[in-house]
């Protein structure tokens, strides 16, 4: 895939929720999903659509959640940001690249490096954290050559495969990743990485068409 690829974040519409449904289903989304992976598809599907609600449109939400897409390749991901504080300036992060044919090391530093801008430009956070299990090596080392730190090892604290993972807590602050956006400002400007943010601060009108959450959600 071409680095010239212009990757944004966007909220969620009724168009995209049986691609949404399809990445939830796939196997390893249930390895790494926090918690219990074993959810039917109706559930699978009610979480979503509760998910990537209007949560957005609340004047101080507590997380927000968006898709990552692109111009050139469509559909990438998604995105989800927790534990939103607006007093402390800081969130938690998850993402998740569920375009198979898009998953390699070029896509997910463009779509991380996407949404740590947009909380730090546009939400105008001080701190983004991030909880990754340790047998995720990909995503815990493109954290930290984002500029994160591992500031914390929950050790034996998830369950896959029949075995205890640890998890390490990371944290990335404003000016970290200020460092490492003037270390590499020479290669953005080749790469013609689009610096634009389209997701919707919170408080904004939602999209066309959002994906409506339901009355009621089975848990």
């Amino acid at each position: 895939m071409p680095l010239k690829t212009k990757i944004f974040l966007r909220r969620a519409e009724r168009d995209d929720l049986d691609t949404i449904v399809a990445w939830m289903d796939q196997p390893d989304f249930a390895r790494f999903l926090y918690g219990d992976p074993a959810r039917s598809p109706k559930q699978i599907r009610e979480q979503i659509v509760a998910m990537l609600g209007r949560t957005t449109a609340h004047a101080l939400p507590g997380a927000v959640y968006l898709l990552i897409d692109s111009e050139a390749y469509g559909l990438i991901g998604l995105l989800s940001l927790q534990h939103l504080s607006w007093r402390n300036r800081s969130c938690t992060i998850d993402l998740y690249i569920g375009n198979l044919s898009l998953r390699n090391r070029i896509v997910a530093s463009l779509a991380a490096f996407r949404a740590i801008a947009y909380c730090f430009d546009e939400l105008n956070l001080h701190r983004v954290g991030a909880y990754i299990y340790a047998f995720n090596t990909a995503s815990w080392r493109l954290f930290e050559k984002l500029g994160a730190v591992r500031e914390l090892t929950l050790r034996d604290h998830v369950a896959r495969d029949g075995k205890l993972y640890d998890v390490y807590a990371y944290g990335l602050l404003r000016p970290e990743f200020q460092t490492f956006c003037e270390k590499h400002a020479d290669l953005f400007r080749r790469s013609d990485i689009d610096m634009r943010h389209r997701a919707p601060a919170p408080g904004d009108a939602p999209a066309h068409n959002p994906i409506e959450p339901p009355t009621e959600t089975s848990q």
